[in-house]
């Protein structure tokens, strides 16, 4: 059965690669690369890549959501489409050949119109018959008001499906009383949500132990190169997984990787360690790939099982 991956915000990325990003000066780009970015793209490519059946959800309008749409499509990823009067967003990724950090540019548009806001939702309900599991991937576009995935996830669990959610910001907090079925903050975001910046790995474990708490459901931390952590405070469960040692050559969608993972060991029935175990490996995986690029060949064993 398909897992439903809810992209509400996606983007066309373009990663522009420079030799170093000089603020203020001219900086030539050497090549430009585009390809399905966003989120939930991200999950669903990846969830396709370990075996599992992704479709996707996606408002989308203008020539950027047609270029959107041939490539997901050319990617063998089944895909619902919500026609939008403005253009899809074009995100921009500066990559230095000098090693420096990644900058990324994500505009603000599209706006839906009064009608769009209501009738995606509406949308959105007749998909969801076929499904277990529904993802709600990624920051909301400006003109949904951020209530929009606590009042999905409501619906979403009076029909009796598992909900994903990873988001951030206001819609995060507003939604985890809802009590979805996972949540997947990251370091940032977990700090955010509890007012205060966390530091060593028993802050975040404190701090995950009491977001269980309010959404009776699992929490998966991701926490870059330090691994990840899976808690659930009423089964008792805290488990911490580190990342193998590799050179990290991107970092745009890894998190997504990582949740796509965890979702799928979910899926096939899988014990939560071995969730956590491949959700850690698969993220390392995505570190070595340029962003939207996946391997050949699936090389990551299971393990992780107790």
């Amino acid at each position: 059965m398909h897992t439903l991956i809810v992209s509400l915000n996606p983007a066309v990325d373009c990663e522009w690669v420079v030799d170093s990003f000089r603020p203020i000066e001219k900086n030539e780009v050497h090549s430009e690369r585009r390809w399905p970015g966003g989120k939930g793209i991200n999950v669903a490519r990846w969830l396709r890549w370990v075996g599992g059946s992704p479709q996707l959800f996606m408002p989308v309008g203008g020539e950027s959501g047609n270029e959107l749409i041939v490539g997901v499509r050319a990617e063998k990823i089944p895909l619902v489409v919500f026609p939008l009067r403005e253009s899809t967003r074009v995100n921009v990724i500066i990559t230095q050949r000098n090693g420096g950090p990644q900058y990324r540019l994500n505009p603000l548009w599209p706006r839906f119109t009064a009608t769009e806001q209501r009738e995606v939702l509406k949308a959105l309900r007749q998909c969801v018959t076929q499904v277990e599991t529904v993802i709600l991937s990624g920051a909301l576009p400006k003109s949904l008001p951020p209530t929009t995935y606590a009042h999905l996830v409501k619906q979403l669990r009076r029909l009796d499906k598992r909900v994903i959610l990873d988001c951030d910001g206001a819609p995060f907090r507003l939604a985890a009383p809802e009590k979805p079925f996972l949540v997947k903050p990251n370091e940032a975001e977990l700090s955010e949500w509890a007012g205060r910046p966390l530091k060593s790995l028993d802050d975040f474990r404190t701090v995950a132990r009491e977001l269980s708490q309010i959404t009776d459901g699992w929490v998966l931390v991701s926490l870059g190169p330090q691994g990840a952590l899976l808690v659930h405070h009423d089964q008792s469960f805290s488990e911490y997984q580190p990342v193998p040692k590799v050179i990290v050559r991107n970092t745009v969608g890894v998190g997504d990787a990582m949740l796509a993972a965890v979702v799928h060991g979910m899926t096939e029935g899988r014990s939560p360690s071995e969730w956590l175990y491949c959700g850690v490996q698969i993220g390392s995986e995505a570190t070595q790939h340029p962003p939207g690029v996946l391997p050949l060949k699936r090389r990551i064993r299971r393990g992780g099982g107790r």
